[in-house]
């Protein structure tokens, strides 16, 4: 007898969904790539608890007749691909045939399509259509998509938390909008708009949508091209950057894509401009004839083989490097208008006249440099009960008695005694100090916070301010009181008060931004570490900041009463020891 049997249509479908459908996103995104190859110029996306309770999806397309709304649900039926040729001349988002039908298998479905003329419904559970009849004439598609994973709770059970199905949903939402500018994008959540675009066409105005008006302004336009592929797009300047390479978006055809090359190559650029650890936010739009491309590689089609690789590599390179050293070298020049006799125009025309004033003073480096003299004064005053009992409890002294004698290169606090010379790094030994100080601080919280009297508001993309709901937990653990403040921004309530002043934004942002990162292994130990050595660095005299003897003095006495003063929190030296017979030997004064 045999054992080998044919599955069923159903069970096949049940198996291809595990390979399609995954998460919310994966649903979302084959409903709304078939809505963008249906020609829509408007897609709605309306979920509720984050897709888990429901999905609805609604288009202004070109709809389906009623043969070709039932002939959907079935497997490899596609409306893309008719001979061998069209696999590689492919110039849609979908095409294998296994969307609709691998998501009806594992939930129930309801789709209302029209023409223009007789609309259909049909509603389907399980992969069995329950339900086939006449509906509404609107023009275009809505499908709805409940109970997901109903007949699966294998997969139901690994679904994850709603924030972060939503962050999923919310991210890829955001790449189709930046994929088509020209269509009408708009998100919600329980009623609430997580994104909305107008389909203008400009795509710097889907960039302010999604990351802000303050990213936005920071974006510098692309544009070139060989003779395979047209390039174009926007890069952030080197100053705007995130942690992860999330938000470096690649567009081919108006399809997004991963290529770890590419990403490479993109970051490589900008080697010269930025730290290694950092990653820019990128929106490339490449251009090319679908027959140089081949994107049958996997079934969610975002892998992706180029013909010509390196012309391309070269291309994108080049322009990202030359639009940088344009904007960063070559200054702009402003002629300084006359001030307006108009009374109404004063105050425009003394702003405009500041901001032009030529100097020949370095207007970052003294900027930087008063914020450093600021700070320094300021971190220094050890005089809240908390930091007292830190006092108290630091350990005996585990360095010699040293007499500061001078500062060299205006970093270098130069020590003697009676066993030679020493030399103490003025930033590493104020990061140390300032390290152990705040890992105190934050494992022993007063409770002490402050309101700002300047309002903070912190802007983020739309999936960074739903991770960061998602954790407010981490915030209320750091006595930071966050509310939320429109539709993607948070108002700072209140925070520690050993938080640097002048940099709380700074510090909170950069809160934000390890929460949004945060992975599978997240430990608050290690995120409240991480948080101590970034308050301690912000908080640190700089190097080439010249500082009188009686702060030298204060800072060897804090740096030896240290657990450990002999490293900054990321383990360069604060010290260094030449001793008598080493100098004299230098000097071959001894043998």
């Amino acid at each position: 007898m045999s054992r080998i049997k044919v599955m069923s249509e159903l069970l096949s479908n049940k198996i291809a969904a595990g390979e399609v459908v995954e998460k919310v996103v994966s649903i979302v995104k084959e409903l709304v790539e078939n809505s963008v190859d249906a020609k829509s110029t408007e897609i709605k996306i309306d979920l509720k608890e984050a897709g888990l309770r429901e999905i609805v999806v609604t288009d202004n397309g070109i709809g389906m007749d009623k043969d070709d709304a039932v002939l959907a649900f079935q497997r490899h039926a596609t409306s893309k691909l008719y001979t061998d040729d069209d696999l590689f001349n492919i110039n849609s988002l979908g095409f294998r045939g296994e969307a609709l039908p691998s998501i009806a298998a594992v939930s129930e479905v309801l789709l209302k399509t029209s023409q223009g003329e007789v609309g259909t419904i049909v509603h389907i559970k399980g992969g069995k259509i329950l339900e086939n009849k006449n509906g509404d004439a609107r023009k275009g598609t809505q499908i709805t998509v409940t109970n997901m994973f109903y007949n699966t709770p294998a997969r139901l059970k690994h679904l994850s938390s709603p924030y972060a199905e939503l962050a999923g949903v919310t991210e890829y939402v955001n790449k189709m909008a930046l994929s088509y500018p020209s269509i009408k994008f708009r998100l919600t959540n329980d009623e609430k708009e997580l994104l909305n675009t107008d389909g203008s066409g400009n795509l710097l105005k889907v960039i302010k949508s999604i990351y802000g008006l303050e990213i936005t302004k920071k974006m510098l336009a692309i544009n070139g091209s060989n003779d395979d592929y047209d390039v174009s797009g926007y890069i952030s300047l080197p100053e705007v950057n995130r942690a992860s390479r999330n938000h470096m978006t690649v567009l081919v055809n108006g399809r997004v894509i991963r290529n770890q090359v590419l990403n490479k190559v993109i970051n490589d650029s900008y080697s010269s401009f930025k730290e290694d650890t950092r990653y820019p936010i990128v929106v490339i739009k490449i251009d090319t004839d679908p027959s140089l491309i081949d994107v049958n590689i996997h079934p969610s089609k975002q892998d992706i083989k180029f013909s010509n690789f390196e012309d391309l590599k070269t291309l994108i390179s080049t322009l990202i490097v030359d639009t940088i050293k344009t904007k960063l070298l070559i200054p702009k020049i402003e002629v300084k208008e006359e001030p307006q006799l108009k009374y109404e125009n004063l105050a425009l025309n003394l702003d405009r006249n500041i901001i032009n004033e030529p100097s020949v003073v370095n207007p970052d480096k003294e900027r930087l440099t008063n914020l450093i003299n600021f700070n320094y004064e300021q971190n220094n005053e050890y005089d809240t009960e908390e930091e007292e009992k830190y006092i108290e409890e630091r350990p005996k002294d585990t360095l010699p008695e040293l007499y500061p004698i001078g500062l060299a290169l205006g970093t270098y606090i130069v020590c003697e005694n009676e066993k030679g010379i020493y030399l103490i790094d003025q930033h590493a030994a104020e990061e140390r100090i300032n390290y152990e100080r705040n890992s105190y601080l934050l494992a022993h919280p007063s409770g002490n916070t402050i309101t700002p009297l300047i309002p903070i508001i912190i802007e983020l993309p739309n999936n960074e301010f739903i991770k960061v709901k998602e954790n407010i937990d981490i915030l209320d653990s750091l006595n930071i009181k966050v509310e939320e403040f429109g539709s993607n921004s948070y108002r700072i309530l209140s925070h520690p008060t050993w938080f640097t002043k002048g940099r709380e934004k700074e510090i909170i942002s950069k809160i934000f931004e390890d929460i949004t990162n945060k992975g599978k292994d997240f430990s608050l130990a290690k995120f409240n570490d991480n948080l101590a050595k970034l308050v301690s660095c912000k908080m640190s005299i700089k190097a080439n900041t010249r500082i009188t003897k009686e702060a030298q003095e204060e800072i060897i006495n804090k740096l030896r009463k240290c657990n450990n003063p002999f490293n900054c929190p990321h383990g360069r030296p604060t010290i260094i020891h030449f001793t008598t017979y080493e100098i004299e030997r230098m000097f071959k004064r001894v043998v």
